[in-house]
């Protein structure tokens, strides 16, 4: 046989199918993942056990480490804000204030998918050395992003308030505190103006403080209710 000494312009190299976090739709169907009807974000905890290279291989293994736990409480607490309104009149600040919570509800699914995907062990097996990133977490997260997180929209948030008497304390005026424990039936605050981001990432709660801030300030709490679309 004769060369022709013609140098190949590419060569086909075999690569991981996990170094592409991005499903692709065929005509046969493809692998992307099954998600539920409706995710409720309340005051769950979420374990799961990996390596401490975050790779999820042996679970007889890893189970006889620390346990990670997910905390959904912990995560909706450091993912909002909450301030009075700085536009409304004196008197009502002085009295029954207006009050602006402002929910990254974006950050709280996708921290609440994640978790949920370690849990069940979806991407078990899967090494960091299998990943594009060279990090197993990283690739879940972008699969979150790429994939999954879209699919949902915010369909409601039930706001919780339990107010607490000033009048031997005002020094604490203005400070309100979260607090999972007062997320009960009895304290559901029913008068929220809601207003979502054009591009859902956040949500704002607007209500008006119903006890006098003079002499009370209150705990608060919140769960968010997805639906899929």
């Amino acid at each position: 046989m004769r060369r022709n000494y013609i140098s190949p312009e590419y060569y086909n190299t075999k690569v991981y199918g996990t170094y592409n976090m991005i499903e692709e739709s065929n005509f046969f169907g493809s692998k992307m993942l099954d998600v539920e009807d409706s995710i409720s974000i309340e005051n769950q905890n979420l374990i799961y056990y990996q390596k401490n290279t975050n790779e999820q291989l042996d679970l007889s293994i890893e189970s006889t480490s620390n346990s990670i736990v997910y905390s959904s409480a912990d995560d909706k607490r450091v993912n909002h804000t909450i301030v009075y309104d700085p536009t409304q009149p004196i008197y009502q600040l002085e009295n029954n204030t207006m009050w602006i919570i402002d929910i990254n509800v974006r950050n709280i699914l996708s921290n609440y998918l994640f978790a949920t995907l370690k849990r069940y062990r979806t991407f078990e097996g899967v090494k960091n050395t299998m990943t594009l990133s060279n990090n197993v977490d990283v690739s879940i997260a972008e699969y979150v992003s790429n994939n999954v997180i879209d699919r949902y929209k915010v369909k409601s948030i039930t706001l919780f308030i339990s107010y607490k008497d000033l009048r031997d304390q005002s020094i604490l005026r203005y400070k309100n505190n979260w607090n999972s424990s007062v997320a009960l039936d009895v304290n559901k605050f029913t008068k929220v103006q809601t207003e979502t981001s054009f591009d859902g990432t956040s949500t704002k709660l607007i209500f008006t403080q119903e006890k006098p801030s003079s002499t009370y300030s209150f705990e608060y709490f919140f769960n968010i209710l997805f639906e899929k679309i």
